[in-house]
């Protein structure tokens, strides 16, 4: 009987291990974000060039926003901070070199805003990343005098 099952352990590993080794080196054929976090870092953050969006743009913008889950998450998350309000003043930026893949909506208020008790945010960015039209993620970039300049620069 242990015989038997020493056996049957050794098939089991022969078996095993080549099927382990063929789906741990199987390539990803997952469709990749159009614009990965790792992707995006601050050496290609240099070369971004963003520029701002003309009015049109804008209203296809805030639709698309509206029109969308991430969209409705980022604008929530906004409305937590109190970036949303008669005294805040939003603009939009594509980034050229992404197209209307990535866009970034910049937010400015008269007075610091936020969640946090401990810092005021003079201003809050909100970078969406699509792909084929839809809002895959967002990033929130928060800018006040305590965090430095922001990651990105924009043109006023």
């Amino acid at each position: 009987m242990n015989n038997s099952m020493n056996k049957l352990a050794i098939v089991s590993i022969l078996v095993a291990s080549p099927l382990f080794w063929f789906f741990n080196n199987q390539v990803n054929a997952a469709p990749k974000q159009a614009i990965s976090k790792s992707i995006h870092s601050q050496a290609t953050q240099a070369q971004d060039k963003w520029r701002r969006m003309n009015q049109k743009e804008e209203v296809n913008q805030i639709k698309s926003l509206i029109n969308s889950r991430m969209g409705v998450a980022a604008l929530n998350q906004l409305a937590l901070e109190g970036f949303i309000g008669f005294d805040c003043k939003r603009s939009f930026y594509v980034n050229q070199r992404y197209g209307g893949f990535q866009t970034l909506m910049r937010v400015k208020c008269n007075q610091p805003k936020g969640a946090s008790s401990a810092i005021g945010y003079d201003e809050i960015r909100v970078i969406f990343n699509r792909f084929e039209d839809n809002i895959e993620n967002f990033e929130i970039e928060r800018v006040s005098q305590e965090t430095g300049s922001p990651k990105i620069k924009l043109p006023d």
